[in-house]
């Protein structure tokens, strides 16, 4: 059974810093609220999924699990969401950002069997 039903999925390791840190939960919440859920309103083809790593990992705090059927609407999705505050203001850094296709081998030997 395969777990994620969209081809294309991107998996970006965030690290919250200090300065998001410093902000009070309910203002963390407000910004999150005003800012990223617009974005991903109005991309309604890119799914996503949190998942929070602080309390496992020294290096990346967040990990975002982005799918789509295509590259490009995680790509335009994307440039959107690097101009938000939660970036371009620093309150996250990009840490990595790891593209990968959901049982790409299957289709390459099947492919292949054609």
């Amino acid at each position: 059974m395969q777990m994620n039903q969209h081809a294309f999925t991107v998996f970006v390791h965030l690290k919250a810093e200090i300065s998001w840190l410093a902000l009070s939960r309910p203002e963390r919440n407000e910004l999150t609220q005003a800012k990223i859920f617009p974005i991903l309103q109005e991309h309604p083809n890119v799914h996503h999924t949190h998942f929070d790593a602080e309390a496992f990992c020294g290096f990346v705090s967040d990990i975002e699990m982005f799918s789509c059927d295509d590259p490009r609407q995680f790509y335009f999705f994307f440039e959107k969401f690097r101009d938000s505050e939660l970036i371009s203001k620093g309150y996250f850094t990009i840490v990595n950002i790891f593209p990968a296709y959901a049982d790409g081998y299957v289709e390459y030997e099947n492919r292949l069997k054609a």
